[in-house]
C-alpha cells in the first residue's frame, strides 16, 4: 500500500476535521427493529404474525449465511416510527 504525502501548506481533508465518533456501519431506519435470538426453525411469516400485535408490520428479514441457514436475528419494519417504539412501551422490563 503506498502512502501519499500532502503537499506543504496544503489544507486538510474535511475527513479529518470531522469530530471523532462512533464508525457508522449502517443506515439508521426508525422504523425497523432488531430482533435477536431467533430459533433456526422461524419463519419471516412467524415474525409478521408475532410482532402484528404491535403495529402494521410493512416487511420482515431474517438474515442468512450463504448455505441459507439463520444467523439467528433480523428485522422488523413496521409502517410508521410510532409503532416500532410502541414495543419499548410495552415489553420494557
Amino acid at each position: 500500500m503506498h502512502k501519499m504525502a500532502a503537499p506543504s501548506g496544503a489544507a486538510p481533508t474535511a475527513a479529518l476535521e470531522a469530530p471523532l465518533s462512533a464508525p457508522k456501519y449502517g443506515t439508521l431506519i426508525p422504523n425497523r427493529i432488531f430482533v435477536g435470538g431467533i430459533s433456526g426453525d422461524t419463519t419471516e411469516s412467524d415474525l409478521c404474525r408475532v410482532f402484528s400485535a404491535y403495529g402494521n408490520v410493512k416487511s420482515t428479514k431474517i438474515i442468512v449465511d450463504r448455505a441459507g441457514v439463520s444467523k439467528g436475528y433480523g428485522f422488523v419494519t413496521f409502517e410508521t416510527e410510532q409503532e416500532a417504539q410502541r414495543l419499548q412501551t410495552d415489553v420494557s422490563p
